[in-house]
């Protein structure tokens, strides 16, 4: 996985105020059912990494249930979780998960009447959310042409999991969240990352039951742009690092895991919002470890991390578990601290060398957010840089190529989530049957609420 640290808060950033310049690629429900849009599909995929999907059967659902979830997150309060970001923006949360498509968990919420209105009208919005997600899985294993004898992961009883089956059978993670109006306009909210889940789909913002500025996207010739949604774009879907983790090595031609970035408007209602984020089933194993991805979630758990967090980058997690903001231009984030560039390598210094300022040890290898003194601020190539990583075996104490991740980006993060309020990024876990340290899997979890940030 190729990263920064706080150096991804200095990177040039549009003003929300600017005109949106990007319209995503749009196919229609019906097309997309009918199996008229794998062209389409699959093209916006590889170039960008998202589309929209128009004209889907739940939009009164949809408008009674944005318009009833701030009402019903006030009465919420002991069910929600709250966080404040460091522009200001405040954001409400109410999370659930469900077993593949179906909607089978319900969201716990007050006794009061607004959220029994809320909960009647957001169970019929999550199933119908379900049924185009699957839609959404069973026409693009046929625009990717992955028949059902492909195999993307496998299990601990050599059970094979195509793309139909991660659907299917991963755990997919819910989010409802409410941003109220930054106490500094024109500051970024949420900083670049790359989602770890497999794709994101989600409902544009909204306010007022209109859709908001705010929303960026990174795009393969590396500008960024503002995303023009439309009242129409019912539910969008978003390639996360997963398609580098375990698809894209199937594929002729690779998806795209799309950077995106938030600048809250400037509103006094709240910014409403939905995603459902689809994960590998927990008894799938790791592509490059010897663990299940239900292993390393249930391992981090154990690690009892408090945080307002959930799967966010390297600096993102950094500033909301220590409550530290790093000076912009003087100190970044490195090794749990900041530190002073004047005390180190400045980006300048890096920048005229052709290199990335990243948290580095001497050898050149990543910052896998541990605490150890050899990482300091340092100069490197983040296309060819991977994170370090520590065995039992005191030989063994590289990164080596099998734990980067190729993608498109070189100042990206990457976020995942499990269920219970846990998501998965960049962190130790140590698997206790084998005693092995495993570091830089590009999955950290922390026991709380980031995962879903746009």
């Amino acid at each position: 996985m190729k990263f920064t640290s706080s150096v991804l808060a200095t990177l040039a950033f549009a003003s929300s105020s600017v005109d949106a310049a990007y319209s995503p690629a749009r196919i229609s429900f019906e097309s997309l059912q009918n199996g008229n849009a794998e062209a389409t599909l699959r093209q916006a995929l590889e170039e960008v990494g998202m589309i929209a999907i128009t004209d889907i059967p739940f939009f009164d659902s949809k408008v009674e249930t944005m318009k009833l979830l701030p009402l019903c997150m006030e009465e919420s309060s002991e069910e929600t979780v709250e966080h404040t970001f460091g522009d200001g923006t405040r954001r409400r949360t109410m999370a659930t998960h469900s077993s593949g498509t179906s909607a089978s968990s319900s969201l716990s919420v007050a006794n009061h009447p607004i959220c029994e209105d809320f909960e009647t009208a957001s169970q019929s919005f999550r199933e119908t959310v379900g049924n185009v997600v699957g839609v959404f899985a069973d026409e693009l294993s046929v625009a990717l042409n992955l028949d059902a004898s492909k195999t993307l992961l496998v299990d601990d009883q050599d059970r094979a999991f195509n793309l139909r089956r991660i659907f299917g059978e991963g755990e997919q993670l819910e989010h409802f969240h409410c941003y109220y109006d930054s106490s500094s306009p024109g500051e970024q909210t949420i900083e670049w990352h790359t989602d770890q889940g497999f794709v994101l789909a989600f409902t544009p913002g909204l306010v007022n039951g209109e859709t908001t500025e705010g929303f960026y996207v990174k795009l393969a010739d590396g500008s960024t742009e503002m995303v023009a949604f439309e009242k129409t774009d019912d539910l969008v879907f978003l390639m996360g690092d997963g398609v580098n983790q375990y698809l894209n090595g199937a594929l002729d031609k690779p998806l795209r895991a799309l950077p995106h970035a938030l600048h809250m408007p400037q509103t006094s209602s709240p910014r409403v919002w939905y995603g459902r984020m689809v994960l590998p089933p927990a008894s799938a194993k790791h592509p490059v470890h010897p663990v299940t991805f239900g292993e390393i979630r249930e391992g981090m758990i154990a690690e009892d991390l408090a945080s307002s967090s959930i799967g966010c980058s390297q600096d993102l997690v950094a500033r909301e578990l220590q409550e530290t903001t790093c000076e912009e231009g003087v100190s970044s984030y490195c090794w749990h601290r900041c530190m002073n560039h004047t005390d180190y390598v400045a980006p300048s210094d890096c920048e005229a060398q052709g290199l990335d300022h990243a948290c580095v040890n001497d050898e050149g290898f990543l910052w896998p957010w541990i605490h150890d003194p050899q990482f300091k601020l340092g100069c490197v190539d983040l296309t060819t840089a991977v994170n370090w990583t520590v065995t039992d075996d005191s030989d063994a104490g590289h990164g080596g190529d099998k734990n980067h991740t190729d993608g498109d980006d070189k100042d990206d993060h990457t976020d995942m989530g499990e269920k219970n309020h846990t998501g998965m990024g960049d962190k130790a876990m140590e698997d206790s049957s084998t005693s092995t340290v495993v570091l830089g899997t590009s999955i950290l979890l922390v026991a709380a609420l980031t995962l879903f940030s746009i």
